[in-house]
């Protein structure tokens, strides 16, 4: 394994909270480079970005466009537990590994 390789990662859907904290991490991380944000609310957007003294700019309110132009090695989601299967397979379809904080159940 490479380990001077930089994981060009965004963060997609702030319906939760936990999306500061894991952020934050990633920005911390020396071989991370956080790429964009996206959220369809952009006031859920702003208080994090300035917490973490990241630039508006890395912010795009449309996930497709933001996986487009960025490529992202890796992508955080966030949406409401009802959700999850839905945002797994949209941004999935984009290639970046996913991480989210809870299991996605797909029913039977």
């Amino acid at each position: 394994m490479n380990s001077t390789r930089k994981w060009r990662v965004v963060g997609i859907n702030f319906d939760h909270m936990h999306m500061g904290d894991l952020l934050r991490m990633a920005r911390e991380h020396p071989q991370v480079d956080l790429v964009g944000v996206s959220d369809e609310q952009p006031e859920r957007v702003w208080p994090v970005l300035d917490r973490l003294s990241a630039s508006r700019d890395l912010f795009e309110p449309d996930y497709r466009r933001l996986l487009e132009r960025t490529k992202p090695d890796l992508a955080i989601l966030c949406p409401s537990t009802a959700d999850h299967a839905q945002w797994t397979e949209r941004v999935a379809s984009f290639g970046p590994h996913i991480f989210m904080e809870k299991a996605v159940c797909f029913p039977r």
